[in-house]
């Protein structure tokens, strides 16, 4: 009897931290990149985005990777550049590593002819696990349980605001110093964006050398244009970088994202992500001292 209940405890240890080992590319443009199926398409060429909150298909891709979606409705899907109505499909399934996922809500969007992306992952594919994103051996673990976290990681709490994940982020400016909510926007290929409420808030601008310009298109035909400079320093989670190329939107327009964190800052770090306990944990990586 004492031999059958060790084993039977063995058994309940190795299912509580089940794992899923999930391979990504880390592209030219900071996005992850990894392999699946939907509905027995082609292997898919899809982008991990912690700043998605849904499945996407891209539609001028479906014939060319024979992907078999049926869309049942419209939806108005909104983003950083806008809002707009988009086609949605309820039921379908993704195979993502060895594990196969039903019942998957895909919304369809038309992504440009040249970005060859087959669609995206969002976060919320795995608010019921745990997930460790790994830049040194690119690589998305995925955990039922975690009880220990590894050494060397420092605890910070997330907020979600419309559903999307954010950090609290402190930008330096002099002796002074701003504390701004933003996302954790792996899809986004540039290090910090600041959106104009918050620049305006925190009087961000011309503070800063100023090392270019840059402008946005939004799906709403709206066009933002931002002084892009060279901060020199901000604080994550007690983790200093320093002399960073930051966007700061000069145009004046309303906004629920105060600010974004994109794939050239985020990459410095591997990540542990609890998203029921609405906890991140950080920990800098290899890249940590890499230009920008």
């Amino acid at each position: 009897m004492k031999q059958i209940l060790i084993f039977l405890f063995i058994l309940s240890a190795n299912i509580s931290n089940a794992q899923e080992i999930i391979p990504f590319k880390l592209g030219d443009d900071n996005r992850l990149y990894i392999n699946g199926f939907i509905n027995q398409s082609d292997t898919l060429n899809l982008v991990f985005d912690l700043g998605a909150n849904i499945t996407v298909i891209n539609k001028t891709r479906m014939k060319e990777k024979n992907i078999n979606i049926k869309f049942d409705s419209l939806v108005s899907n909104g983003g950083t550049n806008g809002s707009s109505k988009e086609e949605i499909s309820f039921n379908n399934q993704v195979i993502l590593g060895t594990q196969t996922y039903s019942n998957i809500d895909v919304l369809g969007i038309s992504y440009s002819e040249d970005d060859l992306l087959d669609g995206v992952i969002g976060w919320n594919f795995f608010k019921e696990k745990k997930i460790k994103i790994n830049y040194e051996s690119n690589e998305i673990v995925v955990f039922d349980n975690l009880s220990e976290i590894p050494n060397g990681y420092i605890k910070s709490k997330i907020k979600f605001i419309n559903n999307l994940p954010y950090l609290k982020t402190v930008v330096y400016k002099g002796k002074k110093k701003a504390k701004i909510w933003a996302m954790l926007d792996i899809g986004y290929n540039g290090s910090l964006l600041v959106y104009y409420p918050a620049v305006s808030k925190h009087n961000l601008l011309n503070q800063y050398p100023l090392i270019g310009e840059g402008i946005s298109h939004g799906t709403d035909g709206r066009i933002a244009k931002s002084d892009l400079v060279e901060i020199p320093k901000i604080n994550l989670s007690g983790f200093e970088i320093y002399n960073i190329p930051v966007l700061l939107t000069k145009t004046k327009f309303e906004s629920s994202i105060p600010a974004l964190l994109g794939g050239n800052l985020l990459k410095r770090f591997n990540f542990i992500l609890d998203f029921k306990k609405k906890r991140v944990y950080i920990k800098p990586n290899e890249n940590i001292n890499s230009e920008f």
